[in-house]
């Protein structure tokens, strides 16, 4: 390197690189300093740039949703008053309780478009209180991909004329659903209104488990009553609240109010099982008779168990809770167990179950008891439900119908004493005859 040069030189050898001092430009290090810093400050710019894309499509989409609810709002509003319900709601109408966006014009919008109408109580302390002074229009629009609701508008609509004394000509239903084991209302319980002259209406109970049917017609000759029920998941109605039961079917005039409680409850389950006279099970066949208060049935099984459980039903209904049942069981080789009472099910509405355990007793002969059922002009009355009850220790009883041909046959224990009970019921017509059964025995019974 010469004196007072500012720029080093050096000279290159055989076999070797050439470098020169002065070199420019970023190294490894660097360009991972800067590439992790334009990472941590970009970062956050990412996330305001996606929620800003996310907003301006969730604000598109309720724009959109507003138009489709003030569009449905318009088309409710230029109905006639008697057309402003929703098809067999409460009130009943032309309006689609629920479909999509784009039945209203409003491409472009994955949304669903629903539409609650019901009636408003709100006359004047000093007026005739019809419970259907105007109607409330409530539209929601919500987002077919996660329910999320975009839009509401809300309406009122009036009737035309005759206002409050109109009503005085027409009736209302008032009913409540009940659980009838815990005394507590059923909230959400579908109630439907059918039958008469003012057409269909469904509606759902509210928290004190009621619904409202107002503005009825009056039923004629023609269309002479109303009938009330109600289905919600997971309940079954007690039979005497079903038409034509009174707390279900009811005939209106001009002014009046019926109001009626609807009782349901969740149905129960019984198993019976069978043991031998030592404990062990018992394997043959059998029947088994489950009877309480509201009515016995038999049933045959084998294998030593018999449950019955929804949808089979005892007497016609399903298993009804706190309700003491008793279960009888007579084996195919005449043994014979004491009824067991107890009340059914286990813990409402926790546990729906309930098994009784039944010992039988020795075993016995059988013999064939025939029951004829015929009236008091002597005719054969098929269908008649026949009950047999009786025998060693009075612990058998069944139940059948009669055929075609008005008989029916049992097979029983053989018994002298007390014998066995035989009695028939058809309709409003009933009978009884008693006697030993040690054969082969035909018996009539003439009902009356």
């Amino acid at each position: 390197m010469s004196e007072g040069s500012q720029t080093p030189t050096y000279t290159a050898r055989p076999g070797r690189f050439h470098f020169v001092a002065a070199e420019e430009g970023f190294g490894l290090i660097e360009m991972v300093m800067a590439t992790t810093l334009f990472l941590c400050v970009s970062a956050p710019l990412v996330g305001v740039l996606l929620a800003s894309v996310a907003q301006q499509k969730l604000s598109r989409e309720r724009t959109l949703a507003t138009q489709a609810a003030q569009t449905a709002i318009e088309s409710i509003r230029a109905l006639p008053y008697n057309s402003v319900g929703t098809v067999n709601g409460n009130p009943a109408g032309t309006v689609a309780a629920s479909q999509p966006a784009n039945q209203y014009g409003i491409p472009g919008l994955d949304a669903n478009v629903t539409t609650r109408i019901s009636f408003m109580d709100d006359a004047p302390s000093t007026a005739y209180r019809t419970r259907a002074d105007y109607k409330r229009v409530v539209v929601t629009v919500t987002r077919n991909s996660d329910a999320r609701r975009l839009a509401q508008d809300v309406t009122y609509v009036a009737p035309p004329g005759g206002g409050t004394y109109a009503g005085q000509n027409e009736g209302i239903v008032l009913a409540q659903v009940i659980d009838v084991a815990l005394n507590t209302p059923v909230v959400g319980a579908a109630v439907t209104l059918s039958g008469g002259p003012t057409p269909a209406r469904t509606d759902t109970t509210d928290p004190s488990g009621s619904v409202v049917f107002p503005a009825l017609l009056p039923t004629n000759p023609s269309l002479p009553s109303y009938d009330v029920t109600t289905t919600t998941n997971g309940y079954t109605t007690m039979r005497e609240d079903t038409p034509p039961g009174t707390a279900a079917r009811t005939s209106i005039v001009g002014g009046q109010t019926f109001s009626t409680i609807l009782r349901v409850y969740k149905p129960s389950t019984i198993t019976v099982v069978a043991r031998n006279a030592d404990g062990t099970p018992y394997t043959g066949s059998a029947t088994t008779t489950i009877s309480s208060t509201r009515g016995a049935q038999s049933f045959t099984f084998t294998g030593g168990s018999f449950t019955l459980a929804p949808p089979q039903t005892l007497a016609g209904e399903l298993i009804v809770p706190n309700v003491q049942y008793t279960a009888r069981v007579l084996a195919a080789n005449g043994a014979v167990s004491t009824g067991i009472t107890q009340p059914v099910p286990n813990n409402y509405p926790a546990d729906l179950t309930r098994t009784f355990t039944l010992t039988l007793g020795a075993p016995a002969a059988m013999q064939a008891l025939t029951v004829r059922v015929v009236n008091a002009a002597g005719a054969i009355v098929p269908s008649a439900a026949v009950t047999v009850s009786g025998g060693p220790g009075s612990n058998v009883l069944l139940t059948g119908t009669t055929s075609a041909t008005g008989t029916v046959v049992f097979n029983v224990p053989t018994n002298s004493t007390p014998g066995y009970t035989t009695s028939a019921t058809s309709g409003a017509l009933t009978g009884s005859a008693t006697g030993g059964v040690t054969a082969p025995t035909t018996r009539t019974v003439t009902i009356r």
